[in-house]
């Protein structure tokens, strides 16, 4: 019997179409001469990557007797776009001005006028949920991403861990011929796996992207960010002061995708472009924060701007004309009700958020440029959506100068923020917005980030252009469908089916559904294929069913650290939406209509079976400090040498809410030596062990280990200035614990003599700032000093570090907080000594 090798040797066909597959967009296509080395195959996408071919030459006693032959290249299917996918991050509904928002996105404009725009897209309400399930076409809890990996526990929904039954689309793409690559956030590498130690299975290049340019974790900051090229720490701001992230992305992404089409023209790209902007830390350029403070866009306050969106969303179809603007919360102040002195710094804060939003859709219209400049506009899908969640409230009441006192309990007042005024979104500052902001960005809905029960945390403006596949160009779409439909959607218009099988391993189904439907005019008013999506968060859920949104109603504000532990998830109250007639979520009719509410919980209850919701936990700070896989667990000491650098966290010694005992021996030259022998965290909060720069060679080498409480409050130890030869450094700290966040006393001494003794008040009580990291010998982002023994990284130690040793002794808890979480820590007064150089300047200037 005749081979289908052997038709393709004897055939001569240039083109030859062999059907493996029912339907035509599973045809198997070759073209060039079979056994060539330019011909090229598509495959039947059942299996990736695809079995070996047998050789199809002939092998004898000599090459001279023998027939050569080359496996045939994997190509898409003949006409498969390039798919530049782009996800900004915390931009609620109304944010854009492209769905109805004062900021202008110019960027996301141009995508919608050539384009459609969709108004009742959905993500999961908060970062890596919505992430991983945007790259798997899977439900969240399916992909082990029930909430972020920094709260993971152990359960198959929520343990961090993309199982691999369940491919993402850049192991898909690039197995079938793609060239795959990501940009930006990366909060899909468990937290414990995200060492140099790997494994990397779960980094971008593991889960199919082949190259990979960005920060691995939550947030970062734009000046001095945790960036990575594919698994390698990279800095490229040392020493550039005008550097920033989110240009430098922008530059990266067009750079890789012009490489590649000069060296393979006809190789389609998959990128996924996703900026930090605009989660905290807000920050754009200088230029950028003049230009939107020169438009005085948020003067009238928050209560005034949501009218103003959605009277913007109803003129331009966004909203019906019978939506109701749903009620500002009583628990949020109403912008008449505040001072003067606050509505300035309040002012302040929006024009910055304003300004990144603005900056990264700038940076995002440059990357569409780029793509245009090179002849590939009119063969590139792009789909555009604006953040990957509700706008975050995670600034507290007030906002605040340093993200990481929201994720430490600690408000900094109103009158301690405007110290920082002047700097707000330098490098200065890790700045967010305060929480009526984040209300008045998501109108029309209620609530935000966190909260998937309700609109306001799940709504997401999207974008989509595809030219020559849309007709009705610039129309609107109000179909309902989810992030997971993202994936279905891709692949319907690359031709390529979903695997059965990744790398020998049974494939779960996708669980989305195209939305490619929805690009024919025809269609504009067509029911949603997506007739079902459940939602939880933190507890909180939601079942959409059929245009119904059965919803509970939230325990807690995003705003406010819980100083008590929720009610059982069993006692949430439900609310009931009919959101065919009413969008906005705005007439509850669960009370009139009990007998829907118990059907809809039902459909909840059993899309959570299917779908690996269960158990539901409605805790953070537990679930922050639950035991999880790790390098460094049942380890008590730690020993170093030389320079080691870019260690995060999950990977390093803990030094939080516990005793401690760090000794250094250390070899100083003749001459002396300064620089950084050990360090974690940074300007916006951290430790150092260091010998000191000194001024024009003054006060240098003297030892110091310094403490920085957030930024608010550092504490400082100092020795004598040492001499060369070998020495013996010993920083050792008795903690006042039981608890989080309490003080204690430190002793530093040399060479076995003690040199300074002094008590602080606080520590910090759950983390250090996630985007710096430990390093030994050197410090590769932020210093923790400001004016006092300030330095500029990387500040590398000049002697020689012959060995250093952590010595942690065991966290003592407190009864009573392993059962609730803590309330907010009071802040220390800022001081002065530490506040940046023009304070005073700044001072008489507010005077």
């Amino acid at each position: 019997m005749r081979t289908r090798r052997d038709v393709l040797q004897t055939s001569g066909l240039v083109v030859l179409l062999l059907t493996v597959l029912s339907g035509p967009t599973n045809a198997q296509v070759m073209t060039g001469e079979p056994g060539t080395p330019g011909a090229t195959t598509t495959i039947d996408g059942k299996q990736i990557p695809p079995p070996p071919p047998a050789f199809g030459g002939e092998i004898r006693a000599r090459a001279s007797e023998s027939k050569p032959w080359w496996a045939p290249r994997v190509v898409p299917p003949k006409g498969a776009p390039n798919v530049l996918l782009i996800m900004t991050d915390d931009a609620g509904f109304g944010a854009p001005g492209t769905f109805g928002g004062v900021i202008p996105t110019p960027a996301l404009d141009r995508i919608a006028a050539q384009g459609l725009r969709y108004t009742n897209f959905h993500s999961t309400a908060l970062c890596s949920p919505t992430r991983a399930a945007i790259i798997t076409g899977r439900n969240h809890h399916s992909v082990g991403t029930g909430v972020v990996g920094e709260i993971a526990t152990g359960y198959p929904g929520y343990d961090s861990i993309i199982p691999i039954d369940k491919g993402t689309i850049g192991t898909i793409l690039k197995a079938n011929g793609y060239g795959t690559s990501w940009f930006g956030k990366n909060h899909n590498t468990p937290s414990y796996q995200s060492s140099q130690a790997g494994p990397f299975e779960q980094w971008p290049n593991g889960m199919g992207f082949e190259y990979f340019y960005g920060f691995v974790g939550g947030d970062a900051s734009q000046w001095q960010p945790n960036l990575y090229r594919n698994t390698t720490a990279i800095y490229p701001f040392q020493g550039n002061p005008d550097w920033n992230l989110t240009t430098a992305m922008a530059d990266e992404a067009i750079q890789h995708m012009k490489t590649l089409k000069e060296v393979a023209p006809e190789k389609p790209f998959f990128v996924y472009y996703v900026p930090g902007g605009t989660h905290a830390p807000h920050h754009p350029t200088p230029e950028w924060i003049k230009k939107i403070g020169d438009m005085h866009l948020f003067d009238q306050g928050w209560n005034r701007l949501r009218e103003t969106i959605f009277a913007n969303q109803k003129r331009l179809g966004i909203m019906p004309d019978y939506a109701k603007l749903t009620p500002w919360p009583k628990e949020l102040p109403e912008w008449d009700s505040i001072g003067e002195l606050e509505k300035k710094l309040f002012i302040k804060q929006a024009d910055v958020y304003g300004a990144y939003l603005a900056y990264t859709d700038n940076e995002i219209g440059r990357v569409i440029q780029a793509v245009e400049d090179m002849g590939q506009l009119d063969n590139t899908l792009i789909i555009y959506i604006s953040g990957d969640n509700g706008a975050s409230a995670e600034g507290m009441l007030n906002g605040t100068p340093n993200e990481f006192t929201t994720f430490n309990g600690v408000p900094v007042p109103v009158k301690a923020q405007l110290l920082w005024y002047p700097f707000w979104g330098s490098d200065k500052t890790f700045p967010h917005f305060a929480a009526p902001w984040a209300w008045a960005m998501s109108t029309p809905f209620k609530w935000v980030k966190q909260v998937p029960s309700h609109f306001g945390g799940t709504k997401q403006g999207m974008a989509i252009s595809w030219p020559g596949h849309i007709n009705g160009k610039g129309g609107i779409r109000h179909q309902f469908h989810h992030v997971i439909d993202i994936v279905p959607t891709i692949l319907e218009a690359a031709g390529i089916p979903q695997p059965e099988f990744v790398n020998g391993i049974k494939q779960s189904p996708i669980e989305g559904v195209s939305m490619l439907y929805t690009l024919d005019k025809a269609n504009t008013d067509a029911p949603s294929r997506r007739t079902t999506q459940y939602f939880e968060m933190l507890g909180n859920r939601a079942i959409y069913h059929e245009g119904w949104v059965a919803a509970t109603t939230p325990v807690t504000q995003p705003w406010v650290l819980s100083t008590t532990p929720p009610p059982d998830v069993s006692a949430y109250k439900w609310e009931l939406y009919n959101v065919k007639e009413d969008p906005t979520q705005f007439n509850d009719l669960a009370t009139q209509m009990p007998d829907k509410v118990r059907e809809l919980q039902a459909v909840f209850d059993a899309e959570a079976k299917k779908y690996n919701v269960l158990p539901l936990d409605n805790t953070t700070l537990l679930r922050w400090n639950t035991p999880r896989p790790s390098l460094t667990a049942g380890r008590s000491v730690f020993t170093y040498s030389g320079e080691l650098s870019g260690v995060p966290a999950s990977a390093a010694p803990s030094i939080l809410n516990k005793s401690y005992t760090i000794t250094a021996e250390v070899t100083i030259p003749q001459g002396g030596a300064e620089g950084m022998i050990v360090t974690e965290g940074g300007r916006f909060g951290g430790y150092g062990l260091f010998l000191s720069k000194g001024v024009a060679g003054i006060r240098s080498g003297k030892p110091v280990f310094l403490y920085n409480l957030l930024n608010l409050k550092r504490t400082s130890w100092e020795g004598p200035e040492l001499s060369a030869g070998k020495h013996t450094i010993v920083f050792d700290f008795k903690s006042d614990g039981p608890g989080l966040g309490k003080g204690g006393t430190g002793v530093l001494s040399v060479d076995g003599r003690e040199v300074a003794r002094k008590s602080m008040e606080h520590s910090m009580p759950v983390t250090f700032p996630e985007d710096e990291s430990f390093d030994v010998g050197i410090d590769t982002r932020s210093g923790v000093a400001m004016l006092q023994y300030r330095y500029d990284p990387p500040f590398k130690f000049t002697g020689k570090i012959n060995r250093l040793t952590f010595k942690l002794e065991p966290e003592i808890k407190a009864v009573a907080q392993s059962k609730a979480e803590l309330g907010p820590m009071q802040p220390p007064e800022p001081d002065p000594i530490e506040q940046p150089a023009d304070k005073q300047r700044a001072s008489k200037a507010r005077k």
